[in-house]
């Protein structure tokens, strides 16, 4: 990073807009919700196939934990998209 660029603020939010397969049911979505929340990911939305979450950057499991955590219980991240803020 070069000298003039500040780095991140850890408290800075990022947005996460999830893709999500194998979310067949009203069941999966309450267990995605509990799973993202368990992340420490500020859940905005669930619905069957996706979820719109916010974390503070200090705190980002990002991506790749998001990933693990759900192919973890079955789930499958089809696409990730992080938006500041």
């Amino acid at each position: 990073m070069p000298p003039d660029t500040p780095a991140p603020s850890p408290t800075q939010l990022i947005r996460y807009v999830l893709q999500i397969g194998n979310m067949p049911d009203n069941d999966s979505i309450g267990r995605v919700r509990e799973l993202l929340a368990g992340l420490g990911l500020l859940v905005d939305q669930v619905g069957i196939g996706q979820a719109e979450v916010a974390v503070a950057q200090g705190t980002n499991p990002g991506p790749e934990g998001i990933r693990q955590a759900l192919e973890g219980n079955g789930f499958r991240l089809e696409a990730c998209t992080a938006q500041p803020g």
